[in-house]
């Protein structure tokens, strides 16, 4: 088989094959279709059941060799037993890409394995290309397919970052948690066991897809590590990746290898690889979503010289600590920008308030507040890099005022919310406007110190950054 196959039929097929489809939505078979269907994905879709004359309306067939017309990508829910058999009548039909479902394979041991390489040789034999098996499959928005998170996202709304996942799980809550917070998504691929396809053929393909601007990934084991390292690297240089490489315990690489079947390597060789490669590398799903939330700002701090301007000093203390810990500068004011911020502020909050880094609002008036946290942004952005505010405003025409300071300065701004849990809708419109949003100044320090570091790889003569 080709190495790295033509993926944008996977992701934008002209025709999908259902097999195992069904009348029950209970079952995987029946709530894929039944997806599709919904969501209105534009192809023809074919469902393929043995025992049905026809399933939701559409017109079924017992095999798929039965179907009349071509199939660009089959998603199979058959039990494992039956795989091989479905797949060299995939074979068989010329199908290009297969997305398999079911579990019992590699990752089951021996006799899983020796199922596995069946179904790759049947396959091969008519240049069928899989994803999986052992995974939930693909998120294509542009496309209207979902079989990875289906009742979590009611409308595909196209986004500009990529998902790779090898975990159903991870991709799985990824996927509406991201959502909640602002994340839109170009493509999402959970990958499973990898048995052809794999995370660097996904790589290589996201390197020049137009419609995603940063790539996340959530890695238990590569199978060409190689020639992962070379595509993050040479990707990073125009692209971020975010990375989560699981299985660092011993109980966790027990774990990985009876979940995907996949041998985890040297972690601390593994993470300072991908961190000279210039890509974030992230511990956790909740660092996973916030590197990723901070890389959707268009644009990347030139240094890493920050400042925060808050309304309540304990949060500015907090997000000062976070801040320095990780790398980043938080130089006092210098005399000129004091005596600007100082003019600004006067008679608008008490007197008794002198400028510095972090500045301290100390609750200003609610009704000029936009107004002047605009005044004190421009200000610091003067000075500064970058800057990390803690807000209680909760105003769209606000927003558009911070994203159109961004887009004219060209420096990003981070903002932390105050009574998140309440505001939800509001981090997630602010981060769909280019203003990532947190939940706390750790969350956000930590976000951006990751966008430093990448600024800095980018830049050949660039500033160190701890």
């Amino acid at each position: 088989m080709n190495r790295t196959p033509e993926l944008e039929r996977l992701f934008s097929p002209s025709s999908i094959a259902v097999v195992g489809a069904s009348k029950d939505e209970s079952k995987s078979g029946g709530q894929f279709l039944k997806s599709l269907i919904d969501r209105g994905f534009k192809g023809t879709l074919y469902p393929v059941n043995p025992r049905e004359s026809e399933i939701m309306g559409l017109t079924n067939y017992h095999s798929i060799l039965d179907v009349p017309g071509e199939v660009e990508l089959a998603i199979l829910t058959v039990p494992a037993r039956t795989v091989p058999q479905v797949m060299a009548e995939c074979s068989q039909k010329r199908v290009r890409f297969a997305v398999v479902h079911s579990a019992g394979f590699s990752e089951l041991g021996a006799e899983g394995k020796e199922l596995e390489e069946t179904m790759l040789k049947l396959a091969s034999e008519g240049g069928t290309r899989i994803i999986g098996p052992n995974c939930m499959g693909i998120y294509s928005p542009k496309a209207h397919i979902n079989t990875i998170a289906p009742a979590a996202i009611p409308e595909d709304e196209i986004g500009s970052v990529a998902l790779i996942g090898q975990s159903g799980w991870l991709t799985q809550s990824m996927i509406p948690i991201g959502y909640q917070r602002g994340i839109r998504f170009s493509k999402v691929v959970s990958i499973g066991n990898q048995s052809d396809l794999t995370i660097e053929d996904m790589l290589e393909y996201l390197a020049d897809d137009a419609d995603t601007r940063v790539i996340a990934l959530y890695v238990e084991g590569v199978k060409q590590g190689r020639r992962f390292l070379q595509l993050a690297k040479k990707i990073s240089e125009h692209k971020p990746i975010v990375a989560w490489k699981a299985g660092r315990t011993s109980a966790g690489v027990r774990a990985a290898a009876s979940h995907t079947g996949s041998l985890a390597g040297n972690n601390v060789v593994f993470d300072v690889a991908l961190k000279q490669g210039g890509i974030a590398v992230a511990r956790n799903l909740d660092e996973l979503i916030d590197l990723t939330v901070g890389f959707t700002c268009p644009v990347l701090p030139q240094g890493n010289k920050v400042g925060v301007l808050v309304e309540a000093g304990g949060e500015g203390v907090a997000c000062a600590d976070a801040a320095e810990s990780l790398g980043l500068e938080l130089s006092p004011l210098s005399k000129p920008t004091q005596e600007e911020l100082a003019d600004s502020l006067k008679g608008l909050i008490p007197p008794f308030s002198i400028p510095t880094n972090p500045v301290d609002l100390i609750w200003p008036p609610v009704e000029n507040r936009d107004e002047l946290f605009l005044r004190c942004l421009e200000i610091l952005l003067k000075e500064f890099d970058a800057v990390i505010m803690e807000i209680y405003i909760y105003n769209e025409q606000f927003a558009q005022k911070v994203r159109g300071l961004i887009n004219r300065i060209g420096k990003p701004i981070f903002v932390v919310i105050e009574h998140p849990s309440e505001h939800s809708d509001w981090m997630s419109m602010l981060t769909r406007n280019g203003i990532p949003s947190f939940t706390i100044p750790d969350r956000a320090a930590k976000a951006m110190a990751a966008m430093v570091r990448y600024s800095d790889y980018r830049q050949p003569d660039g500033f160190a950054v701890a």
